[in-house]
């Protein structure tokens, strides 16, 4: 009997051993397993990058099937040739760099360099400016494409937005005119402040009055500069571009495009004293003095302050420019003004934009 209880007792120490050393595997295994899930090369931190690198791939493969979607749509366009209007659709030029000429513009001779500013007309040979013109902006960087405070060489402040927001909205106008922008590498700002073509019809073309004395938005029985551009495509019969007032993130384009060119250029965008009219007398017909245009763009300084689709504070709108009145330390064309949207008075006026359909 003795015997049996002792073989009892060891067969009991026996287990409690087991029970102990396999507790002790079962925590190693778990530890182990642990590891291989989580820290830097664990199953599951693998798991994350695997994911992480797909999709960029992804995006990587969707950028370059774009690329090649815009390159065979580029390619199947016919080119312009310069003088004669475009007809059946629009077509491509090259001339140190590229551009989109919509049907039923023209390239004015002698004004056919991209890189310079390339100039189209809806008149042909339009070499005594009798047409409404406009001036290609190339924005090859579409990354590029943003506001930016040039005056303090910021990024812009929170304060000022552009449409609903981000201006990219869904179903926006901002919307189409961005992805027209990246689609087509550009688009077309006007050559002349706005003008008024004896009708109250805003138009760009050189010698006719200023249009100013206008509100941003409609006031009463008055129109404003949104409207009055957005009329434009339409009462010109033009159907392959989109007329808009000028955006924000349009004129910073301009400004970036500018101050990749001559020192002179690039000085203009915060000091353009000598490129603006600033002499407290308007100059009341468009494109009146050649030598404030930079690129063929005349007026973005001075003359008149030039509404645009940017706010601040979701208040007042932003004007852009410099009016004729403006102080000396105001003199520079990246300059940002805002007013009450329903203010009109004699320094106010507007520029039309464009883009490809």
């Amino acid at each position: 009997m003795k015997t049996n209880k002792k073989q009892r007792k060891n067969s009991n120490g026996i287990t409690l051993i087991a029970l102990v050393i396999t507790i002790i595997v079962l925590l190693i295994l778990a530890g182990v397993s642990i590891a291989m899930l989580t820290g830097d090369n664990g199953i599951l931190t693998q798991a994350q990058n695997a994911k992480n690198r797909t999709e960029e791939a992804q995006r990587e493969e969707e950028n370059i099937l774009t690329n090649y979607e815009d390159y065979i749509n580029n390619a199947t366009l016919d080119t312009a040739i310069v003088g004669e209007i475009v007809t059946g659709g629009n077509k491509q030029y090259s001339k140190n760099g590229k551009a989109i000429i919509p049907e039923g513009f023209a390239i004015v001779p002698g004004l056919d360099d991209v890189s310079q500013g390339l100039v189209i007309s809806d008149v042909a040979n339009d070499t005594e400016n009798k047409g409404n013109q406009f001036v290609w902006v190339p924005v090859e960087n579409f990354s590029e494409f943003k506001r930016y405070d040039f005056q303090n060489n910021e990024e812009l402040s929170s304060s000022y937005t552009e449409e609903s927001g981000d201006g990219v909205s869904t179903g926006t106008e901002a919307q189409d005119m961005y992805k027209s922008v990246n689609d087509n590498k550009g688009f077309y700002i006007g050559r002349y402040e706005a003008g008024n073509d004896g009708s109250n019809n805003a138009i760009s073309k050189k010698g006719v009055k200023v249009y100013n004395v206008i509100p941003w938005e409609n006031y009463y029985e008055t129109i404003g500069a949104v409207e009055k551009a957005r009329n434009f495509d339409t009462q010109s019969g033009h159907t392959n571009v989109t007329s808009t007032l000028v955006y924000g993130v349009q004129w910073d384009a301009v400004m970036r495009w500018l101050s990749r060119g001559t020192a002179e250029e690039q000085g203009w965008l915060t000091d353009s004293a000598g490129k603006g009219n600033y002499s407290g007398t308007l100059n009341e017909t468009t494109g009146s003095d050649d030598n404030y245009q930079m690129k063929h763009i005349y007026d973005l300084a001075g003359n008149v302050f030039e509404w645009t689709m940017e706010a601040r504070n979701n208040n007042n709108r932003v004007c852009r420019g410099g009016d004729y009145n403006s102080k000396i330390y105001e003199t520079f064309c990246s300059i940002r003004y805002d007013d009450s949207p329903a203010h009109f008075d004699t320094v106010l006026g507007f520029r039309l934009a464009m883009y490809i359909k």
